[in-house]
């Protein structure tokens, strides 16, 4: 069957941040593993990517999780600084996904925060993709089949006419078991093949 829509994941496969959070332990002092434990270990992002709170109350308790454990330190000013930036877009993967939107429907598919369509703006991609699949808008999250339903019938298209790339195995694992066509992220250039072999590209 002919693929209506390919699906974009974001993090790790059209954008990119720099895994030393720019600087982050070198010019506030707290070790990044510990920035990192605060900010996205599943009990602190997953209510902010859920919607169950907002990206703002998420940042808020991440403060507070590094006062605690380091008051001598600037919190808030760790938080400030990993905030003031929006990653960095890959533009090979930006190309593929203008080729794809000149020939069929393209949507971004994340486990995101209320923050998305912010940092969309400021990475100059806000009218980039026909649909945006945004987990915290959603109430479920990749990989919990519900998301998945919920990207298709936001698309309008069948698990048969769905294309989706995205560089962590278990978020493909699903879209394959409910039908969808599934491609692990490693290169720019693999993807293209891959859209290739799936009669997009």
């Amino acid at each position: 069957m002919t693929v209506k829509c390919v699906f974009f994941d974001f993090d790790g496969v059209l954008r990119h941040w720099d895994p030393g959070i720019y600087g982050i332990e070198e010019k506030f002092g707290i070790p990044l593993d510990a920035v990192r434990e605060a900010a996205f270990s599943k009990d602190s992002v997953d209510p902010a990517v859920r919607g169950v709170i907002t990206d703002e109350e998420w940042r808020s308790n991440v403060v507070s999780r590094l006062a605690t454990l380091y008051p001598d330190k600037d919190a808030q000013g760790v938080v400030n600084h990993w905030s003031s930036f929006t990653g960095e877009l890959v533009p090979e993967v930006l190309s593929i996904i203008k080729e794809c939107k000149a020939v069929t429907k393209v949507a971004l598919f994340t486990n995101a925060t209320s923050r998305l369509n912010q940092d969309l703006k400021a990475l100059g991609i806000d009218e980039l993709f026909d649909y945006v699949v945004n987990a915290s808008e959603a109430g479920s999250v990749k990989p919990e089949p519900e998301i998945y339903k919920y990207a298709l019938n936001l698309a309008g298209v069948d698990s048969a006419e769905a294309f989706f790339v995205d560089d962590r195995e278990k978020m493909i694992a699903t879209a394959v078991q409910l039908g969808w066509t599934g491609y692990l992220f490693g290169t720019a250039a693999g993807l293209r093949a891959a859209l290739v072999d799936a009669g997009v590209l």
